[in-house]
């Protein structure tokens, strides 16, 4: 299984749940799991193939850009993390 944290902004998507757990091995699967449970959120985070260049991704507390078809171990964390504006 791979947990997911979801961000206060995405919460309303998922019935206000903080953190789901998904049975998948890579990035976009685990993205297609939750868009299974809120149809079209795949759309909201993908773009191009790719992660949508406003968010990242934390792995396990650690913010990288990853490739959709990464592999994730099981017991893998992954945060969501929106940009934040500002200046």
């Amino acid at each position: 299984m791979v947990v997911i944290i979801i961000p206060a902004l995405m919460r309303p998507y998922f019935d206000g749940a903080n953190r789901l757990e998904v049975e998948a091995s890579t990035l976009d699967a685990v993205l297609r799991a939750l868009d299974d449970r809120s149809p079209g959120f795949y759309e909201r985070l993908v773009e191009d193939g790719r992660v949508r260049p406003e968010l990242a991704i934390a792995v396990n507390g650690e913010v990288y850009q990853m490739a959709l078809h990464e592999r994730l171990a099981p017991g893998t964390q992954l945060t969501i993390v929106p940009a934040i504006g500002g200046g």
